[in-house]
């Protein structure tokens, strides 16, 4: 079942490689004139010259430090640019870590989201030369929008995220479609899910929309207009719209990763094929933190670069202008975060002396760009850490340091926990609100992790007073553990803002039935131990991504050791396979890869045998935690840890054994952990076994939403030949 959702993203996050033949002309190269300006935009000065103390700095280098230590980020690089001087520029961290091979600086990052504001720079040009209007409506550019559900768009719908587009409307793999105008169009047939102009919703297909609007106006493709006129122009020679076929940039490009905190597994390597065969507008961009600085400084000047207008100054007032609130934490005290035109604008609360401009952007690989124009002041922050949230942490400590010069602040002093307070604090909890639920808690060197089964996971750093627990990124959310005259934790208040709960320690309930016992209703129920008499299944059916709009067919063989599931949307067609001990996966983009770590055990527990059968010969660790009551039903809930993965929860009807739900946290690779929930429905037999025709998977994050297995057809294969479960190489 886990399988089948991961098989979902995976699509979608890998393509083949495809460059157009404009990409590599010397039409967008910048002239030696140019080259030359642009050699040092941001010349080295000494940090006292300009006001800002050495103390600062060198706790900044300490902090960036301790997140690689803390396996919070894999790499990364911070570039601080103060009157256009750099006065840091530190790289720490693995540009490969498999590899063992460092980070350096002036590395090529692939920014993601902070591609937006390229696009968006590019409108605003194509605004300020009177081609469209903001009430322009897109249909009157792009035909593909004439229809009833999309006519009412307008370009400054698509400027502020109020179209009404979901956040992908991406159905397939990148290299299915022709240009950018191919994925407009594909956002226009899906149609919206609220009237536009009625509320805000981030979406990438609006961004990628406005890439195909500037195409279509420019009669060029989107990347060639924001070289020509974007980056050429601001010396922005690093900078690469798409990187295949281009050795020399792809080599300074760091492996890519993902899965969170401590969790890190690599999803892509310079050896690999380009993530991205054409140039989404919403977040294909490659740069350097010297060049994004460049565009930043663009936006800082009034539109201005080196006595050249590019942008008009009205252009620059609409693109900064804060409008629709964004609902993510605030590392920045005293402001909100909206959203202007394809910017990122960090309004102040309340007007103050120290509230001047502030406005960046961030990406999903871990990059994030911060500028102050009163201050003169750039910080961009550059991972390839995909999920992190350190530069979220690090905004509080770029405040207290660097704007308000408060070098001594508390706020600052890490705590060193030691290991009793650790140990003591480790445990599971029930959640107060919801009987069904828990919270695990165990520490990761100096760090606690709590998982959520089904929810999510987060990390919390200590906060100076002994038994208090900030998370690393959100200071609303924190833990603070109770302790009873012994010394002991018997519960531990959860705080989300002004509210709070408190969750007690979970007890050894004596009346509960032993794990043998539950194992043997759920067996006596689901009859998975017959599979070795019958031999092995062959299972077909289809897969709905709801939130994508988009079926496939999947089909699942497996006998007592092997598993295959292959799932095919048109012409992408992903595969796993597992062995007993080994995993594999294959997709025309990346060929065929051996899982290891979290991904290779997340596929063995992929079988049906690991789910609906004897759990104590897949999970290293299995109990019976609790019995609750739904209505005249009794619930059995039953944690089981794996040796690598995030321990799961299922669910038994007590009366029959029936297992109804699981919920678990699975790194999905691009993504990181995410939480899921199955809902098993529909069991029919199979060879005198039961398994489930209807799988409801509910991912906690909204980009994947609902993903419904139904299978149609269900047969016993006696025996299954080798081949059947080979893949290509």
């Amino acid at each position: 079942m886990y399988l089948r959702a991961m098989v979902l993203c995976g699509l979608v996050l890998t393509a083949a490689a495809g460059l157009p033949a404009w990409c590599d002309s010397d039409s967008v190269q910048p002239s030696v004139a140019e080259a030359a300006a642009a050699a040092d935009p941001f010349p080295h000065a000494e940090a006292a010259d300009l006001g800002i103390s050495e103390k600062a700095l060198a706790l900044l280098r300490q902090r960036i430090a301790s997140l690689v230590e803390e396996e919070q980020i894999v790499g990364g690089e911070l570039h601080v640019i103060k009157n256009r001087r750099t006065v840091l520029r530190e790289a720490v961290g693995w540009k490969d870590r498999d590899a063992e091979v460092p980070l350096e600086t002036d590395a090529i990052y692939c920014v993601r989201s902070m591609t937006k504001p390229l696009v968006g720079t590019a409108i605003q040009m194509l605004l300020d030369e009177k081609k469209l209007t903001l009430d322009t409506p897109v249909h009157k550019i792009l035909p593909s929008f004439d229809t009833e559900a999309t006519r009412a768009i307008t370009v400054e719908h698509l400027m502020t995220h109020t179209g009404g587009f979901p956040f992908t409307t991406l159905t397939g793999t990148l290299d299915q479609y022709a240009d950018i105008g191919a994925v407009a169009a594909e956002a226009a047939a899906r149609g919206v899910d609220f009237e536009p102009g009625s509320r805000f919703e981030y979406s990438d297909a609006g961004s990628d929309t406005l890439g195909a609007i500037v195409a279509k106006i420019t009669g060029a493709p989107a990347e060639q207009f924001i070289s020509e006129r974007i980056l050429k122009p601001l010396g922005m020679s690093d900078s690469h719209p798409l990187i295949g076929g281009k050795d020399a940039v792809v080599a300074r490009i760091p492996s890519a990763y993902s899965g969170g905190t401590g969790a890190w597994e690599r999803h892509w390597s310079p050896d690999d094929p380009p993530i991205f065969p054409l140039f989404l507008t919403s977040q294909s961009l490659y740069a350097t933190t010297t060049d994004y600085a460049r565009f930043l400084t663009l936006w800082m000047d009034g539109g201005v670069h080196d006595g050249r207008k590019l942008l008009s100054p009205e252009a620059v007032e609409r693109g900064l202008k804060p409008r629709n609130a964004i609902a993510m934490p605030r590392g920045f005290s005293g402001r909100d975060s909206r959203y202007g035109q394809q910017w990122i604008v960090y309004a102040p609360a309340e007007p103050s002396p120290r509230s001047g401009a502030l406005f960046g952007h961030n990406g999903s690989d871990g990059t994030y760009a911060w500028a102050w124009p009163e201050q003169d002041l750039i910080v961009l922050f550059f991972t390839q850490s995909r999920g992190t949230m350190a530069g979220l942490g690090l905004e509080p400590v770029l405040q207290t340091l660097l704007i308000d010069g408060k070098l001594d602040d508390p706020s600052l002093t890490t705590r060193e926990p030691d290991s009793v307070e650790l140990e003591q604090s480790a445990g599971l909890y029930w959640d107060e609100t919801n009987e069904a639920a828990y919270y695990v808690i165990y520490p990761s060197g100096k760090r606690l992790v709590m998982e959520r089964p089904g929810k999510a996971q987060l990390v919390f750093k200590p906060t100076p007073t002994p038994g208090s627990w900030v998370h690393e990124v959100n200071a609303a959310i924190r833990l603070d553990f109770v302790r009873d005259a012994s010394g002991a934790v018997p519960a531990v208040h959860m705080r989300f803002g002004e509210n709070s709960e408190l969750q007690q320690r979970h007890s050894i309930d004596e009346n509960l039935p032993s794990v043998d016992e539950v194992v043997a209703l759920v067996r006596g129920h689901h009859n998975l131990n017959k599979l070795s008499e019958v031999g092995g299944v062959r299972l077909t059916g289809t897969v709905d991504f709801k939130t994508r709009n988009t079926k496939g067919p999947v089909e699942t063989l497996f006998d007592t050791r092997r598993h295959r599931t292959e799932v095919s949307f048109g012409t992408a067609v992903q595969t796993a396979v597992t062995d007993g001990e080994r995993a594999w996966s294959h997709n025309a983009a990346t060929g065929r890869q051996e899982l290891e770590g979290v991904l290779r055990e997340q596929q063995l527990l992929a079988h049906p045998l690991a789910q609906f059968d004897d759990w104590r010969e897949h999970f290293a660790q299995v109990e019976v935690l609790k019995r609750i009551q739904r209505g005249e039903r009794s619930i059995l809930v039953v944690r089981a840890v794996p040796a690598e993965a995030p321990g799961m929860s299922f669910f038994v009807d007590e009366a029959t054994g029936r297992i109804f739900r699981a919920e678990s946290l699975v790194q999905m690779p691009g993504m990181g952990m995410l939480g899921v929930r199955h809902d098993f429905g529909d069991l029919r037999e199979i060879a005198g076994m039961r398994y489930p025709f209807k799988t409801r998977a509910t991912y906690a994050t909204p980009l994947i939403g609902e993903v419904h297995t139904v299978l149609e057809k269900a047969e016993p294969v006696a025996e299954i030949e080798s081949s059947a479960f080979e893949l290509p190489e």
